[in-house]
């Protein structure tokens, strides 16, 4: 499985850089005008479900751009053909191509590709998190989340929807959040964010409403590194916030997240 996931991982993201130089086609809006995807995310889901398919036909796939399918196995792929769309469409280095496959117990492996730095992140469940600084290397450096014990120098990432009612609350929030921590990143790709947090190159992730296609290798690559994760509640009862950090911090994160929630849920 992990084979299949780096191997399909690697290709899409391939696939990506090449077309990124040229100009965007066949762009297309989805649940907001600002939510956005490409003839190039399609190609990416289509090159890594037919990867998948071949060698696990009983598997079912759940894709973003909704190119999966059934199965009969009790596992399941989590895909997502292109994690930063915005980011890739505006030529922006923070993109990637993140895959996993979930039992009933969660993830089993977990890999996120960033093509443009050639780094390749993998994990399997009970063995450990990994780093090859290019896809192609024969060795692999083992990933640990970072030790920061104080919240106060802790540098988190986290993201915004893309609905402009649950900007305006999540920016009531980011305004309480910001003087507590070192400082706050927000990079446009949310399985980036949870490597780079398994990797030490963030303290801690926390965004609400992300999809369990963005997340779920980067929740295993955190948990294997190390990490903690926790959910909080988020803007709207069917979006709760996932937090991801090093040990020595979780706690505070998660309880300041709860003290700057709002007084009610948006709709």
């Amino acid at each position: 499985m992990l084979a299949t996931a780096e191997g399909a991982a690697v290709a899409a993201g391939r696939l990506l850089l090449d077309r990124w130089s040229g100009p965007a086609t066949g762009r297309a809006t989805k649940t907001t005008p600002t939510d956005e995807v490409s003839d190039a995310d399609r190609a990416s889901e289509a090159l890594i479900v037919a990867a998948i398919r071949r060698t696990y036909p009983d598997d079912a796939i759940v894709s973003e751009e909704g190119g999966g399918s059934g199965g009969t196995s009790g596992r399941r792929w989590l895909v997502d053909p292109l994690d930063g769309t915005v980011n890739y469409l505006y030529r922006i280095p923070q993109w990637c191509v993140t895959i996993a496959c979930a039992d009933a117990r969660g993830p089993l492996v977990g890999v996120t590709y960033d093509p443009t730095r050639d780094e390749l992140f993998s994990a399997v469940r009970g063995e450990g998190a990994w780093l090859r600084a290019s896809a192609d290397a024969s060795g692999a450096r083992r990933l640990a989340v970072s030790r920061v014990a104080d919240l106060g120098l802790a540098l988190l990432a986290d993201g915004f929807s893309y609905s402009a009612e649950e900007r305006r609350e999540q920016a009531r929030r980011e305004a309480l959040i910001v003087p507590a921590v070192r400082d706050v990143r927000r990079m446009g790709s949310a399985a980036l964010d949870l490597a780079w947090v398994a990797g030490s190159r963030l303290d801690a992730y926390a965004e609400s409403g992300g999809h369990e296609w963005d997340c779920a290798a980067g929740r295993l690559l955190v948990s294997e590194a190390g990490g903690m994760l926790s959910e909080t509640k988020g803007v709207r009862p069917d979006a709760p916030t996932l937090v991801a950090s090093g040990p020595g911090i979780h706690q505070a994160l998660v309880a300041l997240l709860l003290r700057v929630q709002g007084p009610r849920d948006l709709p």
